[in-house]
């Protein structure tokens, strides 16, 4: 029977050159390919072997609505240390996202992204 690797979530971006911004200088990700060096509206990024794709979505309330629907959880192995690191950068922790404990048995914060994509770090509580 095949196992399943890995998962790659496409995200879309309402701007790409914000988007890259975002994901490179404020979450530490690190670009790894494009589909056109001049105005990239697909880009893959990478960070701690996690593969992220980005799509520019037109017209940019188009990006933003699919954004505002779109999520994504990343299992990590230190949230506070990562909590930590984002913290640095203004205006990266959703201020509704704070690190917390959660009834599910997590503890994680949240991101929005630049088109409001939520992304979630969590660790499960031992």
């Amino acid at each position: 029977m095949a196992t399943l690797k890995a998962a790659i979530p496409i995200l879309p971006a309402d701007d790409m050159p914000r988007a890259l911004e975002f994901y490179t200088a404020r979450l530490g990700f690190k670009e790894r390919f494009r589909d056109d060096s001049q105005a990239p509206r697909y880009v893959g990024i990478e960070r701690d072997g996690i593969m992220l794709h980005l799509v520019e979505v037109t017209p940019a309330p188009t990006a933003r609505l699919v954004a505002s629907q779109t999520m994504c959880r990343f299992l990590v192995d230190d949230v506070d240390a990562l909590y930590a690191e984002f913290s640095r950068h203004a205006g990266v922790i959703h201020p509704n996202g704070k690190l917390a404990p959660k009834p599910w048995g997590t503890r994680e914060f949240g991101v929005l992204d630049p088109a409001g994509v939520c992304l979630t770090f969590f660790v499960v509580n031992s």
